[in-house]
């Protein structure tokens, strides 16, 4: 969570690579700002060093969205309390994955 306004939370990225996961990045954090009484839209502005401007992305927390995010969060709870570990995807992606080390170090 980067910045906070009475209408917006603002996720700042450094490249809209992933903006799929940045989208459900910031609509958790909405979900979560949403428990605690604060309603918010969402502003997902990518900021990339070589290109002078900006992407920036809209994002409402809907009923239909937060049914979605639910299961999602159900989903990653389940995998974090499996007793097994999945397999290694090995694709080409992952070495710019935040979560590289997890699978490989």
């Amino acid at each position: 969570m980067d910045k906070i306004t009475k209408e917006y939370l603002t996720e700042v990225k450094k490249s809209d690579a992933d903006i799929n996961a940045s989208k459900w990045q910031l609509l958790f954090y909405l979900k979560v700002l949403k428990s605690k009484g604060i309603i918010r839209k969402g502003k997902l502005e990518c900021v990339e060093k070589k290109k002078s401007d900006n992407k920036i992305y809209y994002f409402e927390l809907t009923d239909e969205i937060e049914q979605e995010l639910e299961t999602y969060i159900n989903d990653i709870e389940k995998l974090i309390s499996n007793e097994t570990i999945p397999d290694v995807l090995n694709k080409p992606k992952c070495k710019k994955c935040a979560y590289y080390e997890y699978c490989y170090i």
